[in-house]
């Protein structure tokens, strides 16, 4: 009898349990395409003095915009269980405002690649979408981080996941895609350090991790593009660059058409910068400017503390124009983030441009972006 029972345990464990995906031989990252510089660049470099300021129109490609949160929150993931008839319809109206008055002509809105920790994280996109309906001419919205990135970090670290999880998230990016709502994917990340020691959620994940994969192989078959956060370097000094632009490679060899914004400049130096871009032509870059280097620790940011343009950094704009677009990196509705520092975030990288020759300066600030995501939708 006790023989009996336990055979028909054993016959409901292996017909009911979860059935986890099978891991797969991974197709191993090649090395980087490219020579790879690990200097890290000194921050007392020569860079240009602010002169005149750059004063036409911007295209932000790289803005968040945070589910909402409680008036009095102390939650630790600042969200709460609310609905979409919870969201502040006039604060939304005070953003499109200021991103106006401040010369931007079109924001491009994304999940944060820790999106997904947040238990409402699902308002953050019926938010975005409210403020895209709300002003269409002056604002586009990208899908998919807040349901991918938090996913393949777990999946990746813990080894648990299941095919018909992947099959879910690639039926919902193919429907998101298909749905003409969005103008983009992103912001995936697969490495995400906690920068300056802040207490950041880390996410990491190799880039050869076939569920990865397979949401790249999709995007790029669907033609859009992918804004991609990888840092390769942590802010201790760790090298992941051998794995980050090994997996650069990775994604051109499976998918040569695959349409890439490689967020922050990369976050490498502007030797390694210029060899991705000759190598890879199908690569963008968004500029973000960055004057706390403390919190941008071994990522090389394009400015100095006061604001200035480094000279390596200025050269290679000056070199290869058409490659680079602005995305501030702002966080509307995060606790701390005010609609005056989204100004001053402007007014920053409106300095920076005014230290480029004026056509370059409005390639960059806007005639690369226009033909990415106007011209070409």
């Amino acid at each position: 009898m006790n023989r009996l029972l336990c055979f028909f345990i054993l016959f409901l464990f292996l017909f009911s349990a979860p059935a986890f995906a099978e891991s797969k031989d991974r197709i191993p990252i090649p090395p980087p395409a490219f020579e790879v510089d690990q200097t890290r660049s000194d921050p007392d470099r020569p860079a240009r003095a602010h002169g005149r300021y750059y004063n036409g129109p911007i295209i932000d490609t790289h803005a968040h915009l945070y589910p909402p949160r409680e008036r009095d929150d102390n939650d630790k993931d600042s969200g709460w269980d609310g609905s979409a008839s919870d969201i502040d319809h006039g604060k939304l109206k005070e953003i499109l405002e200021v991103i106006r008055d401040s010369g931007v002509e079109l924001i491009i809105f994304m999940p944060t690649p820790n999106d997904g920790i947040r238990r409402n994280q699902e308002l953050g996109v019926v938010r975005r979408k409210m403020i895209r309906d709300m002003d269409k001419n002056r604002v586009k919205v990208f899908c998919g981080s807040n349901y991918i990135t938090v996913w393949l970090d777990s999946a990746y670290n813990s080894e648990q996941y299941t095919e018909a999880e992947i099959q879910g998230i690639l039926k919902r990016l193919e429907e998101d895609m298909n749905s003409g709502d969005f103008g983009g994917v992103g912001e995936i990340a697969i490495y995400h350090f906690d920068k300056g020691f802040r207490g950041q959620n880390v996410l990491k994940f190799s880039p050869d991790f076939e569920p990865f994969l397979r949401i790249v192989d999709l995007v790029a078959k669907k033609g859009m593009w992918l804004d991609l956060h990888a840092e390769p370097v942590t802010p201790d000094g760790k090298s992941y660059e051998k794995e980050v632009f090994g997996g650069i490679e990775l994604l051109y060899q499976r998918n040569p058409s695959l349409k890439l914004i490689y967020s922050h400049t990369a976050m490498t130096n502007p030797t390694n910068v210029r060899r991705i871009l000759k190598k890879y032509p199908n690569i963008m870059m968004n500029i973000k400017a960055i004057t706390k280097h403390r919190w941008w620790k071994n990522l090389e940011p394009v400015v100095n503390t006061d604001g200035e343009l480094y000279e390596d950094w200025a050269g290679l704009f000056e070199e290869m124009p058409e490659r680079f677009m602005i995305g501030t990196d702002s966080h509307f509705g995060r606790k701390g983030f005010t609609l005056p520092k989204y100004e001053k975030k402007i007014e920053r990288a409106r300095a920076i441009l005014g230290a480029l020759e004026p056509g370059i300066a409005r390639l960059i600030a806007y005639e690369n972006a226009k033909r990415l995501f106007i011209d070409n939708q």
